[in-house]
């Protein structure tokens, strides 16, 4: 079974696209992650793992905190 054309220009797409390119685009616009683990026995919660992480760059803060900002006003 054979790649069609559609399938191509995907790969091609994504065959340039870098590590930095990626992490470029997560610095300016900003990622959160969010998990959590439950370990229970018999039904009962023995431990809750929480976590929160929020990846961005300082610049990208500032600018959502100062548009916020000028929203509550």
């Amino acid at each position: 079974m054979s790649a069609g054309p559609q399938a191509l220009r995907v790969a091609d797409a994504f065959e340039d696209v870098s590590l930095l390119d990626i992490l470029d685009h997560v610095l300016n616009s900003g990622v959160v992650l969010h998990g959590s683990l439950v370990i229970s026995l018999a039904g009962v919660d023995l431990l809750y793992v929480g976590l929160n992480v929020v990846v961005t760059s300082i610049e990208t803060a500032l600018r959502a905190r100062d548009a916020k900002v000028k929203s509550q006003k």
